[in-house]
């Protein structure tokens, strides 16, 4: 499910929980012991994940960590970086308008690119810092940027042109940098004042990408560590080896020969295939290596243990086994021996007579909501009559009190993590999987929104409050879409899932129906007022037993995922206006600012140029807009999986936040077009929610207090913010992990995709048939690029070996939407390489339409 919906219903892989590795999910950990691979194999459990843990050496006495400076035998070594301003200045920088703070991003494939969000607002290009001008910031840190001289500004190609076109009667001079546009020696406004004689002020901002120098970290968000390999340094002398970061962001790092197994120095290339993880320590001006120290050895790289240890420790993912201080906090010690107190059937309403029930992944084990339908003869006081919605949610706060330890660590965590393999939970298993979770045909607290409306879909009235409820059965999102497609079949009981308290199958179709049947009227509301929905493709794998993957595919959205989606957004929505009308200070809100209003106008601009024209002014236009092309052919899956991909670009982040203070403007949410929203439902798995319940619990008068005050909110909000962040990195990461197990195991694998973007020696693609996005290199090839049409020229040399009819020399268009075919090729580790061979007639055919061409042609050519 896209970011964009803001729903985010994670979908749990595994039913599995991850232990402890005794790793403290801070970068506080520290092992600067020999760390050797001996005896290392591919069955070392070590580490929790299976992979080997630091093993013993001799012992001796750790040395404490001392700054190395040993790069140069000059004594007084030139500086590389500036240094930094002190925080009086860049205040007084701020104020008169030539610094800004901003938050730094790195380009994953370019690490001496970096940009950031434009001081003026989105409406303009975002500021570009280049090379040493990074001046040791990583990426996330919220830093200090001094504006360069608009001389140093860089020339927006395309813009410049046009404007160039529109008020210069003269030729323009090209010079020696243009086209460059992949490549940090771009063409700045000095090279035209020098060329073609145009003065500072005449060139439009719009025609230029503003540039600046980072003077100083206010904030380092970055964790400064990283996973990597070992290498020696080019002179023996120096007492460093080099540690070599797996993320190109990160600067090679000198690590002490004293922390490294003396092995490595005999035969470096036996450890080539070992992974470790090491923490920076310090980035000194005059060095381009930062000084760090050795932390653990995870083990042979490219195995999944070891590569998902990698991602759990470099996204500093918590995922110690909760202490026995955290337990003691619960109420009981084992779930067999907890009963629902006599006490909270005086007060909490009770649903155990309705049909209840849930609606999850097959392997689902945390399942934290439920709900329930049915008619009512008076849905407005009226006599009006119309359904009962019941939107029934794990009352985790009954159990997890605030101050205690487990809350503490809860916080802290922020959510569960979801791996393709495993799921590292945010409450312990007792919780998530036994007392909070509403398992069929045992009776479970919850908290309820139970919602009555017309047959129309007019929502008439809204109940909040605790509740007890006895859930019916567990049904799969499968089960619930046979349902749906299958209204009139009459199901057996052994096709589904026990159902507990006598009810049938018969029924509990009725009940999915009636549900399926609100929902679509609420969603078609939704989106007649706006609302707007990008579906990014999401990697589903079959796993073997041993958890390895045996198949991929992309993970489809059916209706019946739409049905609770549905009623998960309503709850959250009036629960937002509820906890914001009581606690206007320091209510738990979600906002989600609108696209960056230069990209999506860009965005716009490209769409039309390649044939699907969309309108960005607002969320409901930009959703008009993309309805246009829906349909089932394959044709039309490429079509929305190029503008998915490339409207998702200018979207931002939709983040929690605290109400003090705050303008109710800022309360808007852009994908879902609406004035309130929040996140209610999901309480085992996000800790917000469980802040939302505590609010919701003391509006409606339960003893509960909410005692956090505005500031302490705001704190969690920007904690829990960061954390699920980190969280949908490590699980897309984990999800490309298992991507080029799966391609490594099955060997080179020929795929159609889709192109989204093209440079001057590469282009980007869509691989249509798993939804993986791919750099497709062709430096080494005869070529001419197009800058201003984006287009790119490959000049094919003759094959005498090559079918008739294709054996002598041709040239190909690669252009945005072009179709191309591509080989998936394993490289070292788990890594993937997509790969464009010499063209077949067949494949050279279909290169010559554009998607925009098949649409119109109504081809059948990609079926």
């Amino acid at each position: 499910m896209s970011e964009v919906t803001d729903l985010e219903t994670i979908e749990p892989p595994t039913s599995n929980s991850l232990k402890s590795t005794g790793f403290s999910g801070t970068a506080s950990d520290n092992t600067p012991n020999s760390l050797k691979p001996v005896g290392f194999s591919q069955t070392a459990t070590g580490g929790q994940f299976g992979a080997a843990a630091p093993v013993k050496s001799t012992p001796r006495k750790q040395q404490p960590f001392i700054k190395n400076h040993y790069n140069s035998p000059q004594k007084n070594q030139r500086k590389i970086f500036t240094e930094y301003i002190s925080k009086e200045e860049s205040n007084v920088g701020i104020k008169n308008g030539s610094m800004f703070r901003g938050v730094l991003r790195i380009n994953p494939k370019n690490y001496q690119e970096c940009f950031l969000d434009h001081p003026k607002g989105t409406s303009y290009s975002d500021v570009l810092v280049l090379g040493q001008n990074r001046n040791r910031a990583m990426q996330n840190d919220i830093v200090i940027v001094q504006l360069s001289p608009k001389e140093e500004w860089l020339v927006n190609y395309v813009e410049y042109v046009k404007w160039w076109g529109l008020n210069k009667k003269v030729e323009r001079k090209l010079g020696k940098t243009d086209n460059n546009t992949n490549k940090p020696e771009k063409r700045c406004l000095q090279n035209e004042i020098d060329d073609n004689g145009v003065t500072v002020d005449e060139v439009p901002e719009s025609c230029l990408i503003t540039v600046g120098s980072i003077v100083r970290i206010d904030e380092k968000k970055h964790f400064r560590v990283a996973a990597g390999k070992l290498q020696l340094m080019p002179n023996s002398a120096n007492p460093n080896v080099l540690f070599v970061a797996t993320d190109s962001r990160i600067p090679r790092i000198l690590i002490p020969k004293s922390e490294v197994d003396q092995e490595f120095f005999s035969r470096p290339k036996d450890f080539e295939k070992f992974l470790y993880t090491a923490k920076i320590i310090d980035w000194r001006a005059d060095s381009v290596y930062a000084d760090g120290q050795l932390i653990k050895l995870l083990g042979v790289s490219g195995e999944i243990d070891t590569e998902t240890e990698r991602i759990v420790y470099e996204h500093q993912i918590d995922h110690r086994e909760f202490t026995d201080e955290c337990i003691s906090s619960l109420p009981v010690s084992t779930a067999e021996q907890w009963t629902i107190p006599d006490s909270e059937f005086e007060y909490r309403r009770d649903f155990r007579n309705d049909i209840v029930f849930t609606i999850d992944p097959k392997t689902a084990r945390d399942l934290d909501d439920a709900l329930h339908a049915k008619h009512i003869d008076d849905c407005d006081g009226k006599g009006t009559p119309g359904v009962e919605i019941g939107v029934h949610i794990a009352d985790v706060t009954f159990f997890l009190k605030e101050g205690t330890e487990l809350d503490r660590w809860a916080s802290e965590r922020g959510n569960s993590t979801y791996l393709s393999q495993l799921v590292i939970p945010m409450l312990p298993r007792i919780l998530c999987e036994q007392l909070c979770s509403l398992n069929p045909g045992v009776d479970r607290l919850a908290f309820s929104t139970v919602f009555k409306m017309s047959y129309e879909g007019e929502l008439k009235d809204v109940w909040f409050g605790r509740s007890i409820i006895r859930s019916r059965v567990k049904l799969a999102y499968e089960h619930a879409q046979d349902f749906i497609e299958n209204p009139d079949k009459e199901f057996e009981v052994t096709e589904l899932p026990g159902i507990s308290d006598g009810n049938t199958p018969t029924e509990i179709k009725e009940k999915t129906l009636m549900l399926h049947r609100v929902a679509q009227i609420l969603r078609k509301k939704r989106e007649d007022s706006g609302a707007l929905r990008i579906e990014l493709p999401k990697l589903k794998f079959v796993m073997d037993e041993a958890k390895r993957p045996q198949g991929v595919s992309i993970y489809e959205i059916k209706d019946s995922n739409k049905l609770v989606e549905e009623f998960m957004l309503l709850a959250n929505m009036e629960v937002a206006k509820k906890i914001e009308s009581c606690f206007p200070d320091k209510a738990l809100l979600r906002n989600h600012p609108p696209p960056k209003e230069k990209m999506i106008k860009d965005v716009a601009d490209q769409c039309a140029r390649i044939g699907f024209p969309l309108d960005g002014k607002t969320s409901g236009m930009l959703s008009t807009s993309l309805r246009k092309y829906q349909g089932n052919s394959r044709l039309f899956m490429c079509i929305r999986q190029v503008i998915s991909s490339l409207t998702i670009k200018p979207m931002q982040q939709a983040k929690y936040f605290c109400t003090f203070e705050m303008a109710p403007s800022f309360f808007h949410h852009y994908a879902l077009n609406v004035d309130h929203y929040t996140h209610f439902t999901s309480p085992i798995r996000r800790y917000p929610d469980v802040i939302v319940h505590r609010q919701l619990a003391a509006s409606l008068g339960y003893d509960e207090k909410c005692n956090r005050g505005a500031e302490e909110i705001q704190n969690i909000c920007t904690r829990c913010n960061e954390t699920k962040q980190a969280s949908k990195e490590a699980s897309e990461e984990s999800a490309m992990l298992y991507f080029g197990v799966f391609i490594h195991s099955t060997g080179r694998m020929t795929c159609q995709a889709v192109v989204l973007g093209v440079l001057d020696s590469s282009f980007d693609v869509l691989i249509v048939e798993y939804g993986v996005v791919k750099r497709v290199y062709v430096d080494k090839m005869k070529r001419e690029f197009n800058k201003q049409s984006d287009q790119l020229t490959l000049f094919w040399s003759a094959d005498p070996n090559a079918e008739t009819g294709n054996k002598d020399e041709f040239s190909t268009l690669i252009q945005i939407c072009s179709v191309i075919s591509v080989v998936l090729t394993p490289v070292k580790d788990f890594d993937v390489n997509a790969v464009m061979l010499r063209p077949s007639l067949e494949q050279r055919k279909i290169l010559g339409s554009t998607l925009k061409d098949m649409m119109e042609t109504d081809s059948k050519i990609l079926e």
